[in-house]
This record gives structure tokens, C-alpha cells and sequence, in this order.
């Protein structure tokens, strides 16, 4: 026996980590389940020994149905779940206050910072860079805001 040769039990399992270590570097969570049907081909040429083309087809079979009875469920645990509510559908509190970025010039739109984010903005008259603004209304991802009235003044 030569020192370079390695029994196919071996080769499967070296490609299955392989395979799991691709699937750090590479999205998707698909390359995994290659990993996984290198493992069962392992399995299966440890328990049975078999020709390479038998390997092949218990490799393919292994990974297709891992893949489609796993991934959904795995996809969950491993890649999280999304919030309920998309942003742009969430209210605002109400009187939530920006500050404005970019100078709104009625009709154009300007740039107000809100909630450590930057929102397109509209407005009745025109507001300066830096001013405080009070947001009265959203759509989607743009706000229409208008100058916060000096304390006194209602």
C-alpha cells in the first residue's frame, strides 16, 4: 500500500469539510449540504463498498434531499428571522423631532436626520440646514416635517 493512497471513506469525509468550510466564506447556506451528502457518502462507502459511479449517485441523492428537507428549517436557526413589521410600514412617535441636513426648498426635497437615519423631506415653506424640525406625517421613506414652534407658542 502507498503512503499517497487514501480510502474513499477518507476522501468523502475530507470533502465534506471541504464543503463546510466553503460554506463560511460563501452565502446561501447551499454548499453545506454538499458537506452533509459527502458525509453520508462516507457513511455509505464505509458500511458498503461501492464503485465510484455508485459514490456519486449516493453523494448527488444525499445532497439534493438535505437540501430539500432541511434548508428551510436550517435557513431559520442559522440565517434569523425578520422583524414582523417592515420599517416603512412602523408609525412614528408622535412628536418625533429631526434635524434638517439639506435645505428643503418647496417643491424639492431636502434631507432630515431621524433616528440616527437620514429621511428624504418635504415641507410647506422653506427650512434651512440645522434647523429643528417636527415630523408630521410618513410615506414610506420620505417624511413631511415642519419647524418646531418655539416654546410659548402653540
Amino acid at each position: 500500500m502507498s503512503p499517497l493512497f487514501l480510502s474513499p471513506v477518507l476522501l468523502w469525509f475530507l470533502a465534506g469539510i471541504v464543503f463546510l468550510a466553503l460554506e463560511l466564506v460563501l452565502p446561501g447556506l447551499i454548499v453545506f449540504f454538499f458537506g452533509l451528502g459527502a458525509w453520508c457518502t462516507a457513511l455509505a462507502v464505509f458500511l458498503w463498498p461501492m464503485p465510484l459511479a455508485h459514490q456519486l449517485l449516493v453523494f448527488l441523492t444525499a445532497s439534493l434531499l438535505a437540501l430539500l428537507l432541511l434548508r428551510s428549517a436550517l435557513k431559520k436557526v442559522f440565517l434569523g428571522r425578520t422583524l414582523e413589521t417592515d420599517a416603512m410600514e412602523r408609525p412614528l412617535p408622535a412628536g418625533a423631532t429631526g434635524e434638517v441636513i439639506e435645505d428643503i426648498v418647496p417643491p424639492a426635497a431636502g434631507t432630515v436626520k431621524y433616528g440616527g437615519s437620514f429621511w428624504q423631506a418635504t415641507a410647506n415653506m422653506p427650512l434651512t440646514k440645522g434647523t429643528i424640525v417636527r415630523i408630521v406625517d410618513k410615506s414610506n421613506l420620505t417624511v413631511k416635517v415642519g419647524p418646531v414652534a418655539p416654546e410659548g407658542e402653540n
